[in-house]
């Protein structure tokens, strides 16, 4: 007898990428630079998203921990990703407010800081 086959999740709302700022990016009294382009980050990941709905809770968690939720989106559960990392998402640059892991997926809730430059 065979087994069942598993479900597997399907990330068909498109292609994120996720970066980490480059350290040392500081202005000539200790400030921390912005990011205003591609170059100014290194990527750490490249991965395929689901856009998720953004429940009642999850905009009164954002409230608390001090960020606005803008998306709520799930890929699949890498390592090295972190509320430290940036994710870009087209041309739109946004930041990781809090990463809620589970077994196999990562869920990211989002807040839209502006767009990027490719170069």
């Amino acid at each position: 007898m065979l087994k069942p086959r598993k479900h597997l999740p399907a990330y068909n709302d498109g292609i994120l990428r996720v970066y980490r700022e480059e350290r040392g990016r500081v202005t000539d009294f200790g400030a921390p630079r912005n990011v205003y382009g591609i170059a100014d980050m290194e990527l750490v990941a490249r991965l395929a998203y689901r856009v998720e709905g953004c429940r009642e809770q999850d905009f009164e968690f954002a409230e608390r921990a001090s960020f606005q939720l803008t998306l709520k989106v799930s890929t699949q559960r890498v390592g090295g990703i972190d509320a430290g990392c940036k994710v870009v998402i087209g041309r739109t640059l946004f930041d990781i407010g809090h990463v809620d892991p589970s077994r196999t997926e990562l869920y990211f809730y989002l807040q839209e800081v502006g767009e990027v430059d490719d170069a």
